[in-house]
């Protein structure tokens, strides 16, 4: 059997543009997964500021988990993807077992009551809620090209317009340590 030249063009055209678009994605999964780990290593240096400047102790067992559960995400950032995901739900096995994930268990909700201040407290605790939001956008749209960047930088401005976006906040942390090389008060 034969196939005419106008069905080969077709199915190369076809086989082409599949690859492509397998290529496209497996890209976007692994920038998706580094800028997973840029993102939660920006919120471990938040973590270390805050036990810097004496608002949490370095032993505390809250602040212990949290940057053990902020490590071992960002060391096990290429394992988290929809599929993965999927294949490890059919399979019945935990999709976070590579990952310390300190999600609501038991361990995390004693540590935290132990914080002694209340904003110290609130703190860890939208810091903990945070790294759960981005590992979980991260899984929803990795895959998706742009997705994750879309739902980082867009969605804070859209969700409450009043507050800055997170890439200003982030941007406060070298703006203190200039003003404190300085001498000039901090804004």
């Amino acid at each position: 059997m034969t196939l005419d030249p106008e069905t080969l063009a077709v199915l190369q055209s076809a086989l082409l543009a599949s690859a492509a678009a397998f290529a496209v994605t497996k890209i976007s999964r692994q920038c998706s997964a580094e800028g997973l780990r840029r993102r939660l290593r920006a919120v471990e240096t938040e973590l270390f500021e805050f036990a810097r400047l004496g608002h949490i102790g370095f032993r505390d067992p809250a602040y212990v988990l949290l940057r053990i559960s902020l490590r071992s995400v960002v060391w096990a950032s290429q394992d988290f993807s929809l599929t993965r995901a999927a294949l490890a739900a059919l399979q019945g096995h935990d999709i976070w077992r590579s990952a310390n994930l300190q999600r609501h268990t038991q361990a995390w909700d004693e540590a935290l009551e132990q914080v002694a201040d209340l904003r110290s407290k609130k703190a860890l605790a939208e810091m903990h809620l945070r790294m759960l939001r981005t590992v979980q956008c991260n899984l929803a749209l990795g895959a998706i090209p742009f997705a994750a960047w879309l739902y980082q930088d867009v969605g804070p401005i859209l969700a409450s317009p009043n507050k800055r976006p997170a890439r200003m906040r982030g941007a406060r942390l070298p703006e203190a340590y200039a003003c404190a090389l300085s001498s000039l008060p901090t804004p």
